[in-house]
């Protein structure tokens, strides 16, 4: 009785030893948060292709940028905003490279992340055009926005 136990376990430390990952595979559902200015902005590879799916932002957990090719796939995931883009094939190479940032030092992560800032930047005005469209009423008159270099209230001593 005590052989056959002993001889079930080598057995089964055997079979799993034999279960290996090779190296370059990534698991599926891999998620990194990193911080960017006030936001924490993270990202997901869903599919273990190595690049990353979607990306959305910490706070609100709602998908803001996301690769076409998985849209459908993605409305199970995480809501989408409703001002959500498409990443252009430069902003998900991107990302991807911070999904498994340990595979690279610190200066090329923060290489990534302000190459990524730039890519954000472009993406903006669509989604500030989007925003403003659902958001009428948070719009501020052009005749009534004024420069940063014109707000001198603050000099002026209270009556």
């Amino acid at each position: 009785m005590v052989f056959r136990f002993f001889t079930a376990v080598l057995f089964a430390l055997g079979l799993s030893a034999c279960v290996s990952t090779p190296e370059d595979s990534r698991p599926p559902g891999v998620e990194r948060c990193e911080s960017f200015f006030i936001y924490v902005l993270c990202i997901s590879d869903l599919d273990a292709d190595g690049r990353v799916d979607y990306m959305y932002f910490d706070d609100t957990r709602e998908i803001f940028m996301y690769a076409d090719s998985l849209l459908n796939e993605l409305e199970t995931v995480l809501p989408l905003h409703a001002c959500a883009i498409p990443m252009s094939e430069s902003t998900r190479d991107l990302s991807s490279q911070l999904l498994y940032s340990d595979d690279i030092g610190l200066s090329a992560r923060l290489a990534v992340k302000a190459k990524l800032a730039v890519s954000y930047r472009a993406a903006q005005p669509a989604v500030d055009a989007c925003n403003a469209a659902l958001n009428p009423s948070t719009q501020t008159p052009a005749a009534e926005e004024r420069p940063f270099d014109d707000d001198d209230d603050w000099l002026e001593e209270p009556e």
